[in-house]
């Protein structure tokens, strides 16, 4: 069977020193689509056919592959199968817009778009024209998430009554990368609100199942930061001051999942953890026990060594660790493990997220922004 043929957009040419943003088409796409023998890139969409064919060359790509600056030239194209977009947030729709309406199948990164909004007319549009869609909202496809679920669906600690999430961003409190400026910018939608939160509402549904209810209150600690370039180290080079904060970094979710109608709370915040405890601390009441994550991570969405899962089962007082199954996608760079299975299970037809199914994500956050409005107003 012929290789899904790749268009991918934002996968950056430009010299490390000068590249802001998160590299992720480089290191969560790439290292998956070249090894994978049904996927292949064919075309690249940048800011230009010029930054296009940089990349091309700086990534050792074929030399017959496309390079496009405009989105209109890779919808048209008959050779893409599949357009992969990985730029920053508020730049979505505008790159795959032609690609949907020329109705091809679009994958786009958590979050959609800026606001629920656009993210209702992506979704309307992609319907309109019958392109297939798929979002990189990977939590669901991380073995510790499974294995979490299969131990829950099993029944080993009985009925859920409550869970708690407590998890911190692994920031600085006093700056922010230069590389991420746009982390403090609520317009552009690409901040921890989205990301953060986004993605660990995705695992934590996947897991307990879906919110009946969700309220939320939410402050920002840090009104101004200083922006630091930290590619010299991590002490960093100051270069802006007083770089106005829009997005909270303090944010309280509770709620109640169903079908077990258990409480769930969920604290994030600014900054690091306490010294000597893990960055994201899960932990799952069960009438006959408790599950206990420890993550030196707060996305597990990605993943990452250092994770611990363990059970605890009330009868006996034992406590034991659990593993995840392995598979081949382990051998790859954490950051393309999940982003391979995700792929995966769109080549092999099974379920994965998809525009309509990320909705629900976006409508949580809609509702935490219209909350925090209302106690700001």
């Amino acid at each position: 069977m012929s290789p899904i043929r790749i268009g991918l957009i934002g996968l950056s040419g430009a010299p490390t020193e000068e590249y802001e943003g998160t590299s992720w088409a480089a290191n969560a796409h790439l290292p998956f689509i070249t090894k994978s023998p049904h996927f292949e890139i064919v075309a690249l969409l940048n800011s230009s056919a010029t930054s296009a064919r940089a990349a091309i060359t700086k990534y050792g790509l074929p030399s017959e592959t496309k390079a496009y600056g405009d989105p209109q030239d890779l919808a048209d194209d008959p050779n893409v199968d599949l357009v992969v977009c990985s730029v920053r947030v508020d730049r979505h729709f505008l790159t795959v817009r032609p690609s949907l309406i020329a109705g091809k199948a679009v994958y786009v990164e958590w979050p959609l778009e800026r606001n629920l909004e656009v993210a209702r007319e992506m979704t309307t549009l992609a319907a309109q024209h019958h392109a297939p869609t798929i979002v990189g909202i990977q939590g669901s496809f991380s073995p510790i998430i499974r294995k979490m679920r299969s131990v829950i669906e099993s029944g080993q600690i009985g009925r859920i009554l409550s869970s708690t999430v407590t998890g911190s961003f692994g920031n600085n409190v006093d700056a922010e990368s230069k590389n991420v400026r746009y982390f403090l910018d609520r317009e552009i939608g690409g901040n921890p609100m989205t990301i953060h939160v986004g993605h660990s509402l995705e695992f934590i549904a996947s897991v307990l199942g879906e919110f009946r209810t969700l309220r939320s209150f939410a402050s920002i600690s840090r009104p101004t930061l200083e922006i630091k370039d930290f590619s010299a180290g991590d002490v960093g080079t100051v270069v802006e001051k007083g770089a106005c904060n829009t997005i909270p970094d303090q944010i309280l979710l509770y709620g109640m999942v169903q079908p077990s109608d258990a409480l769930v709370t969920i604290k994030l915040h600014a900054g690091r953890e306490f010294p000597g405890q893990p960055r994201l601390d899960w932990r799952i009441q069960g009438e006959k026990g408790w599950l206990r994550l420890s993550s030196p991570l707060l996305f597990l969405n990605v993943g990452g060594p250092g994770i611990k899962l363990e059970i605890a089962k009330n009868e006996t007082g034992t406590l034991e660790e659990l593993f995840p199954e392995t598979d081949e996608w382990d051998e790859l760079p954490v950051p393309a493990q999940n982003i391979a299975r995700l792929y995966e299970a769109y080549r092999k037809k099974e379920w994965y997220p998809t525009f309509d199914w990320v909705l629900k994500r976006h409508e949580a956050i809609d509702g935490i922004w219209k909350q925090f409005d209302a106690d700001n107003s």
